[in-house]
């Protein structure tokens, strides 16, 4: 198929940055050099069973594909399924909570004879790609081998769209790979044929973060919520904060706005749960902690003086959605400082008050549900100072105001719920536009 993509230049690029991608991977660290080898080579698979292929950048997409997953199994029980991640937490998490599928590795990194050997080793009957993971090597080996790729739960943030876009005509070339494209909502429907995606193949099918936890994910997370309460007496009069997926310069401004709550003498006694949302910085956060006189507890060090902890470290991976249950009032990351925040739809599902910063711009539609059902509290966008203000009064209004709280998470569940449809939706989409057009799935339908 002809394609104005510059395939020669975008892989001249490729070859020129190679010392730099091999240095990051190759030249230092074993873990790394482990991931390289893993991202190289594939798994040998028995080929009876057709194979459906889906991919999940890291840990967020690994939770959306997780329900998507379940579905496809029962849709075709006698098919293999493989689950691929790029990052080292997202691998981990699709090994623990998707044990069942066939196999669990890495995806290739976007060079031809990787995208070649990767596709020829599993030979899938259907490759389905979560969110917006757009590599063009590994679109045009699948189109060289007439395997058919699915865009699931797409959605486009301002930065990606704007540096799509900048591409023109080219970008829709590439779009032209995917059989379907899937999209979160209306407007990153619009945006991604905006960018030259045919039409005809975009829908909207809401969003997969949505879908309730299955059986397995629900035992998981109500056994991480028992030990948590064991280790920490948590809900024994004291109230708790948590606050999740924090990033880089938001860990002071929780701190700062937690000395102040601890030091006001009519607010009840609280506590503040802190989880990272990079593994990587677990240290670097709790050496910042250790310069206030509190006691803190490290998840992964547990000791018996943890249930006197005044602040807790949740320096783990997969546990954050478990501890959301804990909350009295639950603050999600990434949006004190201009990130684009994370998503709400954990301490949602919970019911618990969320209070998030202004930066939300990559979860704009479900921030405008939640909005507009008065379900979450937003901060204004303002300086530092002005923001870390706003911050307390959210927290000491809500911890005072136990009821007011109450209401706050029951509409935030709410909405939740009203939005839970995402898995069906795209069930139905590919079952009229791809599954009649793979022949090797039509003998293993299941019902």
């Amino acid at each position: 198929m002809f394609s104005r993509f510059p395939f020669w230049l975008y892989n001249t690029a490729l070859i020129a940055g190679a010392p730099l991608w091999l240095g990051y991977y190759g030249l230092r660290r074993r873990q790394r050099r482990l991931r390289l080898r893993e991202r190289c080579t594939y798994p040998l698979l028995p080929h009876a069973a057709p194979r459906i292929w889906l991919h999940s950048v890291s840990v967020g997409e690994v939770l959306a594909g997780q329900p998507l997953a379940g579905a496809l199994r029962e849709r075709f029980p006698q098919s293999s399924l493989v689950i691929s991640t790029t990052t080292d937490t997202g691998q981990a998490r699709a090994r623990e909570q998707l044990a069942w599928m066939d196999a669990h590795f890495y995806f290739p990194l976007d060079v031809p004879w990787l995208t070649e050997r990767a596709v020829t080793s599993l030979q899938p009957a259907l490759v389905i790609i979560l969110e917006t993971e757009i590599w063009p090597n590994f679109l045009r080996t699948c189109a060289r081998h007439h395997v058919p790729v699915v865009l699931a739960n797409g959605r486009l943030s301002d930065r990606s769209f704007a540096h799509y876009r900048w591409l023109g005509r080219m970008m829709g070339d590439l779009l032209g790979h995917f059989q379907l494209c899937l999209m979160q909502s209306d407007a990153d429907a619009e945006r991604i044929r905006q960018l030259g995606a045919p039409p005809a193949r975009v829908l909207t099918t809401g969003n997969l973060k949505y879908a309730p936890p299955d059986a397995d994910e629900r035992a998981r997370r109500d056994r991480i919520a028992t030990a948590l309460q064991q280790q920490y007496h948590l809900r024994d009069g004291r109230l708790c904060i948590v606050a999740g997926s924090t990033v880089e310069g938001e860990e002071p401004l929780l701190v700062e706005v937690f000395a102040r709550l601890r030091a006001s003498a009519d607010l009840p006694p609280c506590r503040l749960l802190l989880a990272p949302r990079h593994p990587e910085r677990f240290a670097e956060v709790a050496r910042h902690l250790e310069r206030f006189d509190w006691t803190v507890a490290r998840r992964s060090q547990p000791r018996p003086e943890d249930v006197q902890a005044e602040v807790i470290l949740l320096d783990t991976v997969g546990e954050l959605a478990a501890a959301y249950r804990w909350a009295d009032v639950a603050f999600v990351g990434g949006s004190l400082v201009p990130r684009g925040g994370h998503n709400i739809l954990e301490p949602a599902a919970e019911g618990r008050p969320i209070v998030t910063g202004p930066h939300t711009e990559n979860f704009r539609a479900i921030l405008t549900r939640f909005r507009a059902a008065d379900a979450v509290w937003q901060l204004s966008l303002a300086s530092p100072d002005v923001l870390c203000r706003e911050l307390q009064t959210a927290f000491e209004t809500l911890l005072r105001n136990p009821g007011q709280a109450a209401d706050l998470g029951r509409r935030a569940q709410a909405t939740w719920a009203a939005e839970t449809g995402a898995v069906a939706t795209t069930l139905a989409a590919l079952e009229a536009y791809v599954f009649p057009h793979i022949p090797a799935l039509a003998p293993i339908r299941g019902g």
